[in-house]
Parts: structure tokens; sequence; C-alpha cells
């Protein structure tokens, strides 16, 4: 993966974008005067960056959905524990009119592979015990298990399944997009880093208040200071303090 240049949350590289460009479009008459990189070229690039940035955070927010298959997942695993009891139950009832052994259904692997969240064995077991629990079925129903709840066993694997292909996707499309996307955050946290430069070579010495809007590390306890608990990154020292 592309390392990050910027030493704090992706969603907050356009938010410190909007600060710094902020202060350039109030102060573009001296940047203009120390550089004529800095023109409405340059100004116009660098918002179509930061919207760029906000663009990929929205269409990329991919972690509440993964959370979300999760709880599902999660939920469904408990209902097929309380399955597993019912039937397990109508195993034991018809034991020695079974083709095999109470043992041999795998209902304990199963258990353990739920509570070690081993989610592909718990998918694979699964679908073991409907196999024998379908072969068996006759014997199983003279002491009570109904069609309908062998369905209904089979429908939670498949669920469960189905959830954990979701979880896997959205897991895989989350690490892509965090690779794919480094590099155009690397590239607005460049054009930050450059501004905030210019901005200091002016004002330092000059006038402290400017010098402070163009200080990352300013700008940084900035975003966070609707939040007194976040911790806020430090930003490696490379910042001189006015003289």
């Amino acid at each position: 993966m592309k390392k990050k240049k910027f030493n704090c949350k992706m969603e907050d590289v356009p938010v410190i974008a909007g600060f710094v460009l902020t202060s350039l479009d109030r102060d573009k008459d001296d940047f203009n005067k120390y550089s004529t990189v800095f023109n409405d070229v340059y100004v116009t690039k660098a918002r179509e960056k930061q919207m760029e940035c906000y663009e990929i955070i929205k269409s990329g927010d991919v972690l509440k959905h993964q959370k979300m298959v999760k709880v599902n997942l999660d939920a469904t695993l408990r209902k097929l524990r309380l399955a597993l009891n019912l039937t397990e139950g109508y195993i034991k009832l018809a034991h020695g009119t079974l083709d095999i052994q109470e043992s041999d259904f795998g209902l304990r692997t199963i258990r353990v592979a739920i509570t070690l969240n081993d989610v592909e064995r718990v998918i694979l077991q699964g679908h073991t015990l409907i196999s024998h629990v379908k072969r068996n079925a006759a014997a199983l129903q003279i002491w009570g298990l109904k069609p309908e709840a062998i369905l209904a066993l089979e429908a939670l694997i498949n669920e469960i399944d189905d959830l954990n292909e979701n979880h896997n996707s959205k897991k895989n499309e989350r690490s892509r997009t965090a690779t794919d996307n480094v590099t155009v955050f690397n590239e607005m946290w460049d054009t930050i880093s450059t501004i905030a430069n210019a901005g200091r070579a002016m004002y330092r010495g000059v006038d402290n208040v400017k010098l402070r809007e163009y200080t990352k590390s300013h700008l940084l306890k900035r975003v966070y200071a609707e939040n007194p608990n976040a911790t806020v990154p430090s930003e490696p020292k490379t910042e001189t303090p006015a003289s």
C-alpha cells in the first residue's frame, strides 16, 4: 500500500485544505507578489482536488456498511445456535435409527466455530449437517422434526454464507479504496504543504496571526477543536517557531 504523507485521518485532509485555501483567497495579493505560481488556475485546481477528496470520502464510506453486515451476520449466527439446539434434540430422540452416530452430525464442531468466529467453518460444516439431516429426514420426522424446520435450518446456513461473502467483499473493497485513494490525498497534502510553506515564509516574524493560519500543527488542532476528547496527531517537527 502506498505510504501516506499526512499524519491525520484521510477525511481531515480536505478540511485542512479548506482552511488553507480560504486563507490563500484572502491573502492572494501577497501570494501573487511572492510567486506567480499561486494564480487563479492553481487555486481552481486545488479546489477541484479538494472536492475530489470529499467525493472519495462520500462514495468510499464502506466501513459503515461493512459494520452493518457484521451485525446481521452475528445475529444470524445466534439464530443458528438456537436452531442447532432443536435439531440436536431430535437427533438424540432418533438415535439408533440414524445412519450415522449423533457425534458425526458435526453439531459440536459448528458451535465451536461460532464461538471462534470461524464463519467459513460454520458454513462448511453447516452444509454437511444439512446433508446428514436430509438423508435421515424420515427417521427424524417420526420424532417431530418438520420438513419446514429443515428448510429453515438450511436457509440460515445459506444466509450466513451470503452475509459472509458480502462482508468479505466489503472488506476487500475497503482495502482497495484505501490503496487507490492514498495517491489523491497525498497530492492534496502536497498542495496544502506548498501553500503553507509559502505562507510561513512570508509571515514568519511579520504577522504571527497569519503565520498560525499556515502552520499545519495549528490547522490540525482546528480540525479537532470540536472534539476535545480526540487525540490530535503530532506533526513532525519541521516547522520553525516564529521569531
